[in-house]
This record gives C-alpha cells, sequence and structure tokens, in this order.
C-alpha cells in the first residue's frame, strides 16, 4: 500500500518547484578592488595615428571592385579567344566540305556500280527488269542505303 501511494504522488512531486531556503536569498556579491582595476594599455594595439585596424571601408570596395572587374575582364577575353577558334575550326571545315563530300560521292558511285552489276546479274532471267530503275514511282531521287546487297562478304 505504502508504495503505490508514492507511486501515485510521485507525478505531482516531479511538477512542483522547488523553493530556495532563506540562506540562499542573501548572496555575496563580488566586488572590484579598492580604487578599481588597473588600466590596460592598449597602444601596442592600435597605431600611432588613431586606431586604424585595418583598410577602410571605401579601400575594400574599391579593391574589390578592381577584382571583379579584371575578372570580367579575363572572362572577355578568353571568349573572344574561343569565339576566334571556333571561328577558325568552321573555316577549316567549311574549306574541307567540297573535298569530304567528293569522297563520299566517289565511294557512293562506286558501291552503286557494284549494286548495279549484282542487281543485273540476279535479274538477267527476269523478262522486263530494268537495271537501277526504282521500285517506287514518288519521282524523287533517293540514294540506295548504304549496306551493301552482297551480305557474304562479312
Amino acid at each position: 500500500g505504502e508504495r503505490e501511494q508514492r507511486k501515485g504522488s510521485g507525478a505531482r512531486e516531479a511538477t512542483m518547484s522547488v523553493r530556495p531556503s532563506g540562506a540562499f536569498s542573501a548572496g555575496v556579491q563580488d566586488m572590484p578592488p579598492e580604487g578599481g582595476f588597473r588600466k590596460i594599455d592598449m597602444s601596442r594595439y592600435l597605431s600611432k595615428a588613431g586606431i586604424d585596424r585595418g583598410p577602410k571601408g571605401w579601400q575594400l570596395w574599391a579593391g574589390t571592385a578592381l577584382l571583379i572587374s579584371y575578372g570580367y575582364y579575363r572572362i572577355g577575353q578568353y571568349n573572344i579567344e574561343k569565339n576566334q577558334q571556333a571561328m577558325q575550326e568552321r573555316k577549316v571545315r567549311y574549306a574541307l566540305a567540297p573535298v569530304l563530300q567528293a569522297e563520299a560521292d566517289r565511294e557512293y558511285m562506286m558501291r552503286e556500280n557494284a549494286n548495279l552489276a549484282k542487281e543485273a546479274e540476279v535479274m538477267k532471267d527476269v523478262a522486263g527488269w530494268k537495271v537501277g530503275m526504282s521500285p517506287y514511282f514518288s519521282g524523287k531521287w533517293m540514294p540506295r542505303a548504304i549496306a551493301q546487297l552482297d551480305r557474304s562478304t562479312k
């Protein structure tokens, strides 16, 4: 019975505040010594011209503005150089395009002639077959697919 009574009253005891006794109310305050503390010598931390603790605000702003301006200048110069390099590469590509196209056309014609010869050989017994004639009647010229007709070469 006594334990159960303590359990039930324990919740109330935990929420109650404890008041200090009268001995704690009159505390002793720590005071400075008679005549006060000695003066702190700040002259070694300050310059002779007064309080000089680093650059002034306008100097910080000017330095930051100069650094940012220089950075933007360098970015601009890099962009100009990059654009000139890209222009040179485009000029080279434009100059090489006809040569590369002629080479591709030559390779296409070699493949086309080989395909036409193969077609003539395969379709020689078919009456009315015209070699090279498209089976589609769209009226538009379309190059053949890149894959060769002779798949046995793989």
